[in-house]
């Protein structure tokens, strides 16, 4: 178990008590800045990776930028124009992106990890929407005109529960931490409970994907013989970052965006973004995989 995966439990256990107690507008305040910073930073490094993991210059990056916002721009237009297909096709790359990365390296290696990933991913998703029924309900519906019964979410989470305890022990060899991840997945299980829809999605995307995945990242990217890794890790992502930050100003000022639909536009600007990212993300891990072996 790494430090860093130390250091979250804790700050987990504590924010899940915490979430007891912080009122709900301190919350959305707090995931707003996590995403907004931490969150979309953590993907503004792509064409960067992507320009690293071409072995030939074939292609300028001018290029490999005008294929990434055009993707970008494609998973805009799905989700303006076709929203059932948009929605369900982020909830499913999410899963398996957040599965990729909370487990990567920590497999049975003999076995193929596209089901495992995806199940933990499905399984975050859906402890955090039955929680948090109501507010799940009210942002889907400013989506799609879709009303998923309450039934529909238990019965949902009971079938990943148990897929998740079949395959556990397959998947995972060490029975430490098997104990340590069902430990984590009942503090996150409270942390969604008691906290704000918002709050408990941006806790888990900030602190068990975003800044794990920037840590990798940065580590491919600059080796430890770089010098201040981290400094041009930042300098490297900032045109993305501040780019993608006046494209969401630019929505919630020109686009007509209300509190009422502000969710909806938030989660629907993630997705535009997350499609690009989970390609060259699965592509590093990969890479990584391969020259290491």
């Amino acid at each position: 178990m790494t430090n860093y995966f130390k250091i979250s439990f804790g700050i987990t256990l504590i924010s899940a008590l915490l979430s007891l107690f912080l009122p709900i507008f301190i919350q959305n305040i707090l995931a707003g800045l996590g995403i907004l910073t931490i969150g979309i930073l953590h993907g503004a490094n792509d064409l960067k990776i992507l320009t690293t993991l071409k072995s030939s210059t074939k292609f300028k990056n001018r290029n490999y930028f005008i294929m990434y916002i055009g993707v970008v721009l494609l998973g805009i237009t799905i989700f303006y124009f076709f929203p059932s297909l948009g929605l369900l096709t982020f909830i499913v790359v999410s899963c398996y992106h957040f599965g990729e990365q909370h487990w990567e390296g920590k497999l049975n290696p003999s076995l193929p990890p596209f089901f495992f990933y995806s199940l933990y991913g499905a399984l975050l998703f859906f402890l955090l929407f039955t929680f948090q029924y109501e507010d799940t309900i009210a942002v889907i519906g400013q989506i799609i005109p879709v009303t998923l019964s309450f039934s529909f979410f238990w019965m949902t989470l009971g079938i990943l529960c148990l897929l998740f305890f079949l395959t556990l022990f397959r998947y995972v060899q060490s029975f430490s931490q098997i104990f340590i991840e069902l430990g984590l997945l009942v503090i996150l299980s409270i942390l969604f409970a008691k906290a704000s829809l918002l709050f408990g999605f941006a806790f888990y995307f900030v602190v068990w994907h975003s800044i794990p995945s920037l840590q990798e990242q940065k580590s491919y990217l600059y080796p430890s013989s770089s010098s201040f890794p981290l400094y041009q890790y930042f300098k490297s992502a900032a045109l993305y970052w501040i780019m993608a930050l006046l494209g969401l100003l630019f929505t919630y000022y020109y686009i007509g965006v209300t509190e009422k639909n502000f969710l909806a536009v938030f989660f629907s600007f993630l997705a535009a973004i997350t499609f690009p990212h989970v390609v060259v993300i699965g592509s590093m891990f990969r890479h990584k995989k391969d020259h290491e072996g």
